[in-house]
């Protein structure tokens, strides 16, 4: 199977440093992509130019979302923070949406407007470690899609609602628990499966594939994918096979400021480390650690 592969990177201003050293990572341990796209919203374009190359674009949220849909400083916050909304989006019925929300339309977006067949997301706050063909997604079977069976139990109030949610837009029945889960880092999605989904979507919904998904606010790309490919199409039909194996060693809390080395804690079939940014690692650490590979 020959298939072109990209890679994509949502970000934003605050994790411009960690986009800089995962782009550093990539140019030095990924091959077989075609192009690495870092969407950005437009007023940060220009913290970002620099990190573009032979393969590399920085693609504004402009050129992947509507024009009724921009970001504005939040009052409540004294304009510390963005919030996308606006008079249209209200009319729209699309309540004011942060930052991830716009994060998770603009992978949505991207397949629907790149060439690569096969876009694999890579977070920001993340670093690829070891040597890592994107080639390697595929087999006979199709392209890697992470699922792990009964990830989402009853218990977990927010990912039911990921869940519910999914199933909505796309017209399925009220999911069972415990569900599978597609969340993850290092996530591949087909870009035909991108473009036959939005179109479900607008189906289902009778709205454009934004306003529908944004109007419902709390949802998981990954998920509504996921349920898509898996319970629409078939994963065999959407050129898919299941992997439970996380790619992507993921520290969500300060468990990560013991580390003295990223290969030690790498499992043999794991190429990256994720270190949320949110958890406040210091990125000078972790530009430390990333220079001693």
């Amino acid at each position: 199977m020959s298939l072109s592969y990209a890679i994509a990177t949502p970000s934003y201003a605050g994790d411009v440093e960690r986009c800089r050293l995962l782009c550093a990572s990539i140019d030095r341990f990924v091959t077989g992509h075609a192009a690495h796209y870092l969407l950005v919203e437009d007023r940060d374009v220009p913290l970002f130019r620099d990190l573009e190359g032979p393969r590399r674009r920085v693609i504004p949220e402009s050129a992947l979302l509507p024009r009724w849909l921009r970001s504005r400083p939040d009052p409540l916050s004294l304009g510390r923070r963005r919030v996308w909304t606006g008079a249209r989006a209200l009319l729209k019925g699309v309540p004011p949406l942060r930052g991830w929300h716009a994060q998770q339309l603009r992978k949505f977006a991207l397949p629907l407007i790149s060439d690569e067949d096969v876009v694999l997301f890579a977070d920001s706050d993340m670093l690829v470690l070891r040597p890592f063909d994107l080639a390697s997604l595929t087999t006979d079977q199709g392209v890697r899609l992470y699922r792990k069976p009964d990830g989402i139990t009853a218990d977990k109030p927010e990912h039911r609602i990921w869940c519910d949610n999914a199933s909505i837009l796309l017209g399925l029945p009220e999911p069972n628990f415990p569900s599978p889960d597609y969340i993850n880092n290092m996530v591949c999605w087909g870009r035909d499966n991108v473009r036959a989904l939005v179109a479900h979507i607008e189906q289902v919904s009778g709205r454009d594939w934004v306003r529908a998904l944004a109007s419902r606010r709390s949802f998981s790309e990954y998920m509504i994918y996921g349920y898509f490919v898996e319970r629409v199409l078939g994963l065999g039909s959407a050129g898919h096979w299941a992997d439970s194996r996380e790619l992507c060693k993921t520290y969500w809390d300060g468990a990560a400021g013991g580390i003295d080395s990223f290969e030690n804690v790498l499992e043999p079939w794991q190429v990256a480390v994720g270190v949320q940014s949110f958890i406040g690692e210091p990125v000078e650490k972790i530009r430390a650690l990333f220079e001693t590979q």
